[in-house]
C-alpha cells in the first residue's frame, strides 16, 4: 500500500483534517503545513500530546514520534490526499470559476442543488491551492455532489486544482480585468480560466456556457460537450423584470416550454447571469422546476455580496467582498438606475492591478464623474492621483480615516452603494451608517 493510502486509511479513522494547532486538535489529523512566518512542524509534538489522532509532517528529527507521518512536502501531501479522498468518494463535481460572481453562483447553485442532493459546496473563500483540498477532504460518504469554487491569480493555478478536484461539470461565469498582476494581461485572464475548459475538454466532461458572452463563446469555440444558457441563447433562458429594490425575473426552459416568473432577494441586474446559470445547472441535473423556483426565491446574501442593509437611516447596497474594474463597472450601472434622491458611494481601491491600476482608477474616476451623485467617498492610496477635480470627492487614505468622519458627520436618508477590494475592509463602516 501506498504512503499516501495508508495516509488516507488513518484519516477515514480520524475526525478530519486540521492545519491550526491553536484550534481543538483532539482527534484529528493535523498537517503541519508551513508559510512565510510559521513552521507547523514545530508544533507537532504538543499536537499529539494534546490528542490528535495523527499528523503529517516533513520535519525528519520527528519520524521517532507515533501517528506521525514523515513526507517530503507537507503541502504537497495534503494535496495528493485530497485528490486519492476524492477519487475514493467516486462523485460528480461542478467546478465553478470566474472574474466576477463566481461565490455567489456557487452560493446559488448549492442552495439549488440541495433541493434534489445532499452536497457539499465550498465554505466561505476556501477556493484556493490549500482550501481547495480541505474542502474536498470534508466531504463524506453521505455527499452525493460537490460543487468546488476555485480561485486563481496566476497562470496554471486553475489546471493544477483541476488535477486535484477533477471536476465532471464545469463554468467559468465570467471573464474580466481581476489579478492582472499576476495574470498579467485580459488575455492572461482567459488563459487561466480557460484552463477549465481544457480540463474538462480532455476528461470528456461538461461545460455549461453563457453562449450569450462572447469571449466565453470564443474560449470554448471548440468544446462540444457543452451545455448553454443565457439571456437570449441556450436550453435556459431568461429577462430580467425587475431589479429595484430586487431582481426579479421570468425565465424559459427550451425542453419543457415553460416560463416562470420569481422574485429574488438579491441586488443588481448583473445577477441575472448567476441566477441562470444556477437554473441550468439545477435543471440539467435533475432538479425540479418548481424546485428551482422555490430554493432562488429563499436564497438571501449574506455574505457582503449584492445585499440590501436597510440601517435606522439609510438604504444600503452591500457589495464589498471584492472589487476590480468589470465588477465595479456592472456594480456602478446598477447603482445609476436607482431612483433616489440622495445617492452616495462609498467606493476602496483595488488591489492586484500591477501597472493597469493608474489606468484602471482614472477609468473609474470618470465613470464616477457621470453618475447623478450627492457625493462619493474614495479610500485608498489608488485614488490619491486621480480624485482632486471634483467637490464631490472627498478622499481618505484608509477606512479609519472614512470613519473618523462618518462619526463627525453622520450620514442620514441616503442611498449608497458600498464597494471595494476586500483588503479595504469596508464592511467595517457599516455599524457609522
Amino acid at each position: 500500500m501506498s504512503q499516501i493510502a495508508n495516509i488516507h486509511q488513518a484519516f477515514l479513522a480520524s475526525k478530519g483534517v486540521s492545519t491550526d494547532s491553536r484550534s481543538n486538535n483532539k482527534g484529528f489529523m493535523f498537517f503541519a503545513l508551513k508559510g512565510a512566518n510559521f513552521d507547523g512542524n514545530r508544533y507537532v509534538d504538543s499536537v499529539m500530546k494534546d490528542g490528535a489522532a495523527f499528523a503529517v509532517a516533513d520535519d525528519e528529527t520527528l519520524s521517532g514520534l507515533t501517528n506521525v507521518f514523515i513526507v517530503e512536502d507537507v503541502l504537497t501531501t495534503l494535496q495528493e490526499l485530497a485528490r486519492f479522498h476524492r477519487r475514493y468518494l467516486n462523485i460528480p463535481i461542478l467546478a465553478i470559476t470566474g472574474s466576477n460572481g463566481k461565490t455567489t453562483t456557487k452560493e446559488l447553485v448549492a442552495a439549488v442543488l440541495k433541493e434534489k442532493y445532499a452536497i457539499k459546496a465550498t465554505s466561505g473563500n476556501y477556493n484556493n491551492h490549500i482550501g481547495v483540498p480541505l474542502t474536498l477532504l470534508s466531504i463524506n460518504e453521505s455527499i452525493e455532489l460537490g460543487v468546488i469554487e476555485m480561485g486563481a491569480n496566476h497562470i496554471g493555478e486553475i489546471e493544477a486544482l483541476c488535477k486535484i478536484v477533477e471536476p465532471n461539470y464545469g463554468i467559468i461565469t465570467n471573464v474580466g480585468k481581476a489579478h492582472l498582476e499576476g495574470f498579467g494581461s485580459f488575455e492572461g485572464v482567459k488563459t487561466a480560466k480557460g484552463e477549465l475548459y481544457q480540463y474538462l475538454k480532455n476528461t470528456n466532461g461538461k461545460v455549461f456556457i453563457n453562449a450569450d458572452n462572447p469571449h466565453l463563446n470564443q474560449m470554448a469555440a471548440n468544446l462540444s460537450n457543452r451545455i448553454d444558457y443565457g439571456p437570449n441563447h441556450g436550453k435556459i433562458t431568461g429577462q430580467i423584470t425587475a431589479d429595484y429594490p430586487f431582481v426579479a425575473i421570468t425565465w424559459h426552459s427550451h425542453e419543457t416550454k415553460k416560463s416562470h416568473d420569481i422574485s429574488t432577494k438579491l441586488i443588481g441586474a448583473y445577477n441575472l447571469e448567476n441566477i441562470l446559470s444556477a437554473i441550468c445547472i439545477g435543471y440539467t441535473l435533475g432538479v425540479d422546476e418548481a424546485a428551482i423556483n422555490k430554493a432562488l426565491q429563499a436564497y438571501s446574501p449574506s455574505n457582503n455580496r449584492s445585499q440590501f442593509i436597510q440601517t435606522e437611516n439609510n438604504q444600503i447596497i452591500m457589495d464589498a467582498y471584492n472589487a476590480n474594474p468589470s465588477s465595479m463597472q456592472v456594480a456602478l450601472q446598477n447603482f445609476a438606475r436607482v431612483d433616489a434622491e440622495n445617492k452616495i458611494l462609498i467606493i476602496g481601491g483595488m488591489k492586484e492591478l500591477g501597472s493597469d491600476s493608474l489606468s484602471e482608477h482614472r477609468k473609474l474616476i470618470d465613470t464616477i464623474k457621470e453618475l447623478n451623485l450627492s457625493q462619493a467617498m474614495l479610500v485608498g492610496e489608488e485614488f490619491n492621483d486621480v480624485a482632486h477635480d471634483n467637490k464631490k470627492f472627498k478622499c481618505f487614505t484608509t477606512t479609519e480615516e472614512l470613519i473618523d468622519s462618518l462619526r463627525a458627520a453622520p450620514i442620514k436618508n441616503a442611498y449608497l452603494l458600498i464597494k471595494g477590494s476586500r483588503s479595504n475592509k469596508l464592511e467595517e463602516v457599516l455599524p457609522y451608517l
